[in-house]
């Protein structure tokens, strides 16, 4: 093993090793049953679905190789430092060889075929080719060559090449659950309730869709003396409206699966309910205006340009989100330590990324060959929540200013999901990316690399792509950080996307819960593991 990866490794082994005191002087109370008002999910197999929803009902009941702090351990919501989960130690011989030793006494719950029997080395190779072939985000592992079960309780994987996001993709609740073979060859796949078994802090005992879904306390937890919940009850509640009401009624402890608000919403609670518990949190999140770059117009980037300097971020900003919301918000979101502010980009670049200039804008267009602006249209899922609706339209708004006249195509879900979404559209499109992802390689390889799922824009740039694989491949974090920040600098005057400004989510719930603490990511589980109810 190299020494300072060594070092890395052994110094987070050590800090997940002690006992899972909170920091805080308040003393944890056993019992008590925790609602969630959110929606139904489609599906409850962890590894086919990609959805918010399904990975968040995943979390509390599925471990993983290793996860991110949680409750007292965490520094902060984005601390992604990787702890020990299902495997208790690692190390990595080479940097591209991972062996994990799996801790003992981990059991999957007491629920047939599995019968509370303990995991084992089959389970998590079983498990991550399982990822590797059905899962629509299988990509996250393409550099993995072998995965080795060197005897019982030891995993070695073999990567192709060194891979700086892989222990962040084996942490993150979305995707690489560690799942029982039997439960697939009994029920046939995992989206059945009975088959949702795992080693988390919960127990799935009932599942009436469209009512509500039942979580018990697992007794066999590997973390000692935790969850400190008798369970969870998943209300299915679609209405947004009427989850907030059953919140102020303190029917429920959170009103969307990772109790987020939208700011007008977080500050009518407050004034109505000033007992309860409202934080607002930047989160790793962007929102953008997308185009085909591999198409006229927007293969000109004079045409991008103009879309981004027609974009008037402190108007936008203090309207729509009461001057709370992070304006330098892509391409790595605010939320994220790895980004470079703005003021550190050579303003003559950064104009192009966050400044204000419609004269300028136009006289781009004017010099593209659209003296007169042209006309294209922008599809949208209009569900998304308050106050996206308004961006569609301040968009198009300020477009409009400039002569690029807008026609509004919203989408039903279905729909912008399977093909906007993954950049399947014409001309132009509007939406946000990120809520729930933890590694910065999902802003940036994702998004922009050629062929890559999320890259929106078709973004195909031989220089970009060189520095996208370079960091993916350097493994020193001081190093990777380097070639990010130069990344940013790359791309502030591309306009491959137009970013537009993020709110904060408000994070509410009411007094009585104690020990809640927002972390960025699907990990609903790993926070309630931590949170008590005092009443």
């Amino acid at each position: 093993m190299t020494t300072a990866l060594a070092v890395v490794l052994l110094a987070v082994v050590g800090l997940a090793g002690g006992a899972f005191a909170p920091a805080s002087a308040q003393t944890p109370k056993r019992g008590g049953v925790f609602h969630v008002a959110a929606a139904d999910p489609p599906g409850l197999d962890p590894h086919q679905l990609v959805n918010f929803i399904p990975q968040t009902v995943a979390s509390l009941t599925y471990s993983h190789l290793v996860r991110f702090p949680a409750g007292p351990e965490q520094t902060s919501s984005t601390d992604f430092r990787i702890l020990p989960d299902l495997a208790e130690r690692w190390e990595s011989p080479t940097p591209t060889t991972y062996v994990f030793t799996l801790r003992k006494g981990a059991r999957f719950h007491r629920k047939p075929p599995v019968n509370g029997r303990e995991v084992t080395a089959d389970d998590v190779k079983y498990s991550l080719e399982r990822f590797r072939t059905k899962s629509p985000m299988r990509q996250r592992l393409d550099p993995v060559q072998a995965i080795e079960v060197v005897d019982r309780s030891t995993v070695r994987i073999v990567l192709k090449e060194p891979y700086a996001p892989f222990l962040n993709h084996l942490a993150s609740a979305a995707h690489t659950a560690i799942l029982p073979r039997e439960a697939e060859e009994k029920f046939k796949d995992f989206n059945q309730p009975d088959a949702v078994i795992g080693t988390g802090p919960f127990v799935m005992k009932s599942y009436e869709r469209g009512v509500r879904i039942v979580f018990e306390r697992n007794p066999d937890y590997f973390m000692p003396g935790l969850p400190y919940l008798d369970g969870v009850v998943w209300e299915v509640v679609p209405d947004q409206a009427a989850r907030l009401a059953l919140l102020r009624a303190s029917k429920v402890e959170l009103a969307h699966w990772w109790g987020f608000l939208n700011p007008e919403e977080g500050k009518a609670l407050k004034r109505t309910n000033p007992e309860m518990v409202v934080t607002p949190h930047v989160i790793g999140d962007t929102s953008h205006i997308f185009m085909r770059t591999d198409q006229p117009p927007f293969n000109d980037v004079r045409v991008r340009r103009a879309v981004s300097l027609a974009i008037d971020r402190k108007t936008w900003n203090e309207t729509l989100i009461f001057g709370e919301g992070c304006v330098d918000s892509g391409p790595v979101p605010c939320g994220m330590d790895w980004k470079l502010d703005a003021a550190r980009i050579d303003p003559a670049k950064t104009k192009y990324l966050v400044g204000y200039d419609p004269a300028e804008a136009k006289r781009l267009l004017a010099e593209a060959g659209f003296p007169r602006g042209f006309t294209t249209p922008l599809y949208h899922f209009p569900g998304f929540p308050p106050p996206w609706r308004s961006y569609y339209d301040l968009a198009a708004d300020m477009l409009g200013r400039i002569g690029i006249s807008v026609e509004l195509k919203p989408e039903e879900l279905g729909k912008w999901s399977t093909t906007t979404n993954l950049g399947k559209f014409e001309k132009m499109a509007m939406g946000p990316y990120g809520a729930g992802v933890t590694e910065v390689d999902d802003f940036l390889t994702t998004m922009f690399l050629p062929g890559a799922a999320w890259n929106r824009s078709h973004v195909d740039d031989a220089e970009l792509t060189r520095m996208l694989l370079a960091q993916r491949r350097e493994i020193d974090p001081k190093k990777r950080r380097e070639i990010i920040h130069e990344i940013q600098r790359y791309l502030a005057d591309k306009a491959y996307y137009v970013y537009v400004p993020v709110p904060p989510r408000y994070v509410s719930h009411p007094p009585y819960v104690k020990g809640f603490k927002h972390h960025d990511g699907y990990d609903l589980g790993r926070r309630l593991t931590f949170t008590w109810i005092e009443k």
